[in-house]
């Protein structure tokens, strides 16, 4: 005998038929046979091509003959009429089942070859009460043996109706179970690639924004490069946007003291400027002020080694003399008293009117610069510088805005401790080229 993949095909009407259907492919499963039943994968009145080929595949055709199972068979599209005649068409043998002695008859209009042969087949009648499960084996002994052979029954096998609708039920239950387990899996599946795509479209935007930020960088990069050529500006690799944006006010504000050989800021240094340079949050408010409490030793080591290796440009303190010669003009000197004036109060914040602070280093206060455009190099902040006053100390130049009036002028030094850190003191940079 061919291995086929369906012992049996069950054919029956749904309505009034269905349950008989479900009972009977239970009942033959249990008892070792492959059955083919569509309850749960077709639509009724869908005579497919997977209908079609488990006909073909299975040895036997059997068939509910439910109460009114046959009544529509007069129609050419009704599908249990084509399901039995493909059975006959291919000589399958064919079981006629009476579920219950419901059976009532052939009515008229039927095809008289579907007649002929269901007509002349012994029904077996199946009761579906105690008896169930002996009228069932007696079928099969009569049946299907002969044709199929004796099957081994499972260790577990339902003997009547009520053993046998409990089966169906858990197997329904068992179902939904795995139905609505496998519709939550796909949902988990589905909102899982949705995160993941969602995670890879954000993964791609930041990338590409990513990509944008070091093409806008390295145009940035470019264009400062050759804007400030004459300084021989040359950004090493990861310096941020934000500190070539400091960089490039700190180039724009330097003004030459000695052609092609020394530039000086404009301003003293800022807040802003420090806070740029070391990537660190400002204080708007803040912002313009000059940059204070810190040490020689910072500005140097912290701040000017920084900048140096950020920038391949000499940052540097002035020296004292440096400082005395661009505050009195440079080449074109002023012979003034204060740096650009001999009015203190058009040039400096000392005592007498800074209020007691430190006042913006942004050129737009009022004050006046000197010839060179250099603003309050005398008061507001004196300024380091890198020529030692004695052994212990280093020098400041120009006074603060809590200095008397004597002590702002051209000339006005004193001393400062390496690692002193005085509110009144701040600096400004220069850039020297041997």
């Amino acid at each position: 005998m061919a291995n086929t993949k369906y012992d049996i095909f069950i054919s029956y009407r749904r309505d009034g038929g269905a349950q008989y259907a479900r009972i009977l492919q239970l009942m033959l499963i249990q008892r070792g046979y492959k059955v083919f039943l569509d309850y749960d994968e077709l639509t009724d009145g869908v005579f497919s091509e997977k209908i079609k080929a488990a006909i073909k595949d299975a040895s036997v055709f059997m068939l509910v003959l439910s109460k009114g199972a046959l009544l529509r068979c007069a129609n050419d599209g009704d599908w249990v009429r084509q399901e039995i005649t493909l059975a006959i068409e291919q000589n399958k043998h064919i079981v006629p089942i009476n579920p219950d002695n419901g059976f009532d008859g052939i009515p008229d209009g039927v095809p008289g070859f579907m007649s002929e042969t269901i007509g002349s087949l012994q029904h077996s009648e199946i009761s579906f009460g105690q008896a169930l499960g002996a009228t069932i084996d007696l079928m099969i002994t009569n049946r299907l043996v002969p044709t199929l052979g004796a099957r081994q029954s499972r260790e577990r096998k339902d003997e009547d109706f009520d053993a046998a609708q409990e089966s169906l039920r858990r197997q329904d239950a068992h179902n939904r179970f795995m139905k609505r387990l496998g519709i939550g899996c796909a949902i988990a599946v589905l909102i899982i690639a949705a995160c993941i795509a969602a995670w890879l479209w954000h993964r791609q935007k930041v990338m590409e924004a990513e990509e944008q930020q070091l093409t806008e960088l390295a145009q940035m990069k470019t264009e400062l490069e050759k804007k400030h050529s004459q300084y021989r500006l040359q950004f090493r690799a990861g310096v941020t946007e934000r500190q070539m944006a400091t960089v490039d006010t700190i180039l724009t504000n330097m003004t030459p003291v000695r052609p092609d050989t020394l530039w000086m800021s404009q301003f003293e240094f800022t807040v802003g400027q420090w806070c740029g340079l070391q990537n660190t949050d400002c204080d708007d408010a803040q912002r313009h002020l000059p940059q204070t409490e810190v040490s020689y030793g910072e500005v140097c080591l912290h701040l000017l080694d920084s900048l140096r290796d950020m920038t391949n440009i000499w940052f540097d303190l002035p020296s004292a003399d440096e400082w005395e010669y661009a505050a009195s003009g440079a080449d074109s000197p002023e012979n003034t008293l204060y740096v650009g004036d001999d009015d203190v109060n058009q040039v400096a914040w000392y005592a007498d009117n800074s209020d007691g602070h430190a006042h913006p280093s942004d050129g737009q206060q009022g004050l006046m610069p000197n010839i060179l455009d250099l603003f309050d190099m005398s008061g507001n902040v004196a300024e380091l510088c890198n020529t030692r006053y004695d052994d212990t100390h280093y020098t400041v130049c120009g006074g603060d805005y809590s200095s008397p009036a004597s002590a702002v002028t051209v000339t006005s030094r004193r001393g400062i401790d390496t690692a002193a850190k005085e509110r009144t003191v701040g600096f400004r940079l220069v850039i020297r080229r041997q």
